[in-house]
């Protein structure tokens, strides 16, 4: 039989031993706060750290990411060059370094009938905006918010190629002049092709609300299964208004994750987005739907399915013969 003593010494050697083995992880918050400990549990209901003088738990909801010091690290920040656009993984950050990073790439698209919001790319010039925001247009302007030692300057560009559109998930896709540009663009945006986007999820938008330029909203993502007229939509209850269209929603990472296109104006924390899985599809198939300059309102027309009215109601009470 063991002395309890030596139990106890026993119990406590093991369980130094255990810590010492932990492996030490970073945890990364909604929101970009960190927290570094070694890891004592993780399941789905969330983190557990040994922070020493206490333990912490951490819930499911409030963890953006959990990662080794060693392995883990190298995984963020990583950026991958498709094409003309960039996806990857990168580190969470405090929204007001994301929007400093990423908000001079939000431009606005003007057209003779009204404006919306675009997001650049690509450093070729290529822009993202909704589909209705140029629908019936062939004459477009977008402005540049170019960063100076003494603010922002606004430089409009008139010479804006139409590229291809997608009527039916409401995508098109622009390409500045560089020579007009007379300098270098903006940092292009990171888009997320992932789809790990999760109900809870940090989300914020920017853009130009009823003309009022470069401005930022924050919320969460309140869907991201709801369906409207047989497309999926993204729910947000960041505050998207008639302008926003077109614009960027951005996760805690500063990842697009999805193209604003709807708000509801009669109801508060309803607006939608088009997921960003749906916009790599498009930019990865442009080719399916380039504008033709000879005929300028094309995109693609989807024809209406056959329908046959029924009998008039006399014919349906004839005897049969």
């Amino acid at each position: 039989m063991i002395p309890s003593r030596m139990m106890l010494f026993i119990a406590v050697l093991l369980a130094a031993t255990t810590a010492r083995a932990a492996e030490v992880v970073t945890v990364t918050l909604v929101g970009g706060g960190r927290v570094t400990g070694p890891l004592l549990r993780r399941n789905d209901d969330g983190v557990v750290l040994d922070l020493g003088f206490e333990v912490l738990q951490i819930p499911a909801k409030r963890v953006l990411d959990v990662r080794g010091e060693d392995a883990g690290t190298a995984a963020a920040g990583v950026e991958r060059d498709r094409d003309i656009f960039r996806t990857g993984t990168l580190e969470a950050r405090e929204v007001p370094e994301l929007v400093k990073r990423f908000g001079d790439a939000v431009m606005m698209v003007k057209n003779p009938g009204g404006l919306g919001t675009g997001f650049l790319i690509s450093r070729e010039g290529h822009i993202v905006t909704n589909y209705h925001v140029v629908e019936n247009q062939t004459q477009l302007q977008v402005t540049l918010f170019r960063r100076t030692g003494t603010g922002f300057e606004k430089k409009d560009l008139r010479k804006v190629k139409i590229v291809a559109l997608q009527p039916l998930r409401d995508l098109a896709l622009l390409q500045l002049d560089l020579e007009e540009c007379k300098g270098p663009l903006p940092e292009p945006v990171v888009i997320n092709d992932r789809d790990d986007l999760r109900v809870g999820d940090l989300a914020f938008v920017i853009g130009n609300p009823v003309g009022l330029e470069r401005s930022v909203s924050q919320g969460i993502v309140s869907s991201t299964t709801r369906t409207i007229e047989h497309s999926r939509l993204i729910q947000t209850d960041a505050a998207i208004n008639p302008g926003n269209s077109g614009g960027p929603i951005f996760n805690a990472r500063g990842e697009v994750v999805a193209v604003a296109c709807a708000g509801a104006t009669a109801f508060q924390g309803l607006a939608f987005g088009i997921p960003a899985c749906d916009l790599v599809d498009f930019l990865v198939h442009r080719d399916t739907y380039l504008y033709d300059e000879s005929q300028p309102q094309n995109g693609v027309t989807y024809l209406q399915p056959p329908f046959q009215s029924p009998p008039p109601a006399d014919a349906a009470r004839a005897p049969a013969r």
